[in-house]
């Protein structure tokens, strides 16, 4: 997955500041893991904050994944306010913590987050039965009335690599268009999955 993403990456120069968070157990570090080693592989909870940095071609990824316990979330806004993109990990598999995720979502983007930065909504452990769809997501989280953002909502796996290409795809788009909003300026929009 890294030799792909490098060409896709290479058409950019430049470094690129991630904040990704969500609550404990979300699957921010197993994403990370897979996106570094190709494949699934266990991981521990993060304490704290937990720095990766990747080089993709000619950008540069720093991604702080922030820690979920109510304990760490302190950490949060020193990393958020100057992160160029917000990645919000949700774990579409524990539906009895999604209004605690939804809550937690909100107090982020409102207090701590630039209101021009992209925000990618990932929704994990997709490989799972039952989990919540991404309809239910955008509805419980309120997506559609933030028109003012620029959001996605994706599907994702660090089992089987679901979404991950996809998401890290749209996040490359972004530092396309990040360059093009420093000539003129560009009008949010909101990215939502195709009805099936």
């Amino acid at each position: 997955m890294l030799g792909f993403l490098a060409k896709l990456f290479g058409k950019v120069n430049r470094k690129v500041n991630i904040a990704m968070c969500g609550l404990d157990n979300a699957g921010k570090t197993s994403i990370l893991s897979f996106l570094k080693k190709g494949e699934f592989c266990e991981t521990i909870a993060t304490m704290g904050v937990n720095h990766e940095n990747f080089k993709l071609g000619k950008l540069s990824m720093s991604v702080m994944d922030l820690g979920g316990q109510e304990v760490f979330r302190h950490f949060w806004p020193a990393y958020i306010e100057r992160a160029d993109i917000l990645v919000f990990v949700v774990d579409s598999s524990d539906i009895t913590r999604l209004p605690l995720a939804k809550d937690i979502f909100h107090k982020a983007i409102n207090n701590y987050c630039n209101p021009d930065i992209p925000i990618l909504v990932l929704a994990t452990k997709q490989d799972l039965p039952n989990v919540c769809s991404l309809a239910y997501i955008i509805h419980l989280f309120q997506l559609t009335g933030l028109f003012d953002r620029t959001i996605h909502v994706q599907k994702a796996s660090s089992i089987t690599g679901l979404g991950i290409y996809e998401a890290f795809q749209w996040i490359h788009g972004q530092v396309i268009e990040s360059k093009k909003r420093r000539v003129s300026k560009n009008i949010p929009q909101m990215v939502f999955p195709k009805p099936v």
